[in-house]
């Protein structure tokens, strides 16, 4: 068994659609993978009824997950962004405004680091540039992002927020011809 598939759900990537005025119903198997979308459906008729269908559904996508499988939480985090201005990943400055009791605002600059935890939240740290300095305090958070980054694993759509586990209120949809449902 994968790494993935231990925490994954039975209908993860795969949704129902059920449309009663073209009598058609199935599922459809609907992943994206560097940049392209992998897409088949498992119409019921075809495929021996409504289970027998999931099952195939499922099959492929199985086949699907082994043959592409899910990126990793690390690689997601090595992507460099477009907006990202400082040139390391997950490291940014800011500036933060405070008002004085005399009414003066001041600026305190800082260097962030960012990045996953295990429960699919953001950690991170602040490095004061007035009290370390810009270049120590920029290369501080560039350490302390790499130390971060050493306890992130798994796949990238692993995590508690974005979890895997159909919803309890979400149901499969049966009836009139309403827009295809995401089940997972």
């Amino acid at each position: 068994m994968k790494n993935f598939e231990k925490h994954m759900d039975p209908v993860y990537g795969i949704s129902r659609f059920d449309d009663d005025i073209r009598n058609t119903h199935g599922w459809r198997v609907s992943l994206r993978r560097h940049g392209k979308m992998l897409v088949k459906n498992f119409p019921d008729k075809k495929n021996g009824g409504r289970w027998q269908a999931l099952r195939k559904a499922q099959h492929y996508r199985d086949e699907l997950l082994i043959k592409f499988p899910p990126i990793s939480r690390k690689e997601v985090c090595k992507i460099k962004r477009s907006n990202n201005t400082s040139g390391v990943n997950g490291v940014c400055t800011y500036a933060k405004r405070y008002k004085l009791k005399d009414g003066t605002v001041r600026e305190t600059k800082y260097w962030e680091a960012s990045w996953p935890d295990g429960e699919g939240k953001n950690t991170s740290v602040n490095f004061s540039v007035r009290k370390f300095g810009d270049e120590l305090a920029r290369s501080m958070a560039i350490r302390a992002r790499q130390r971060g980054l050493e306890g992130v694993e798994g796949p990238f759509w692993v995590s508690e927020r974005g979890s895997l586990k159909t919803k309890p209120n979400k149901q499969i949809n049966s009836g009139s011809r309403r827009p295809v449902q995401r089940v997972a």
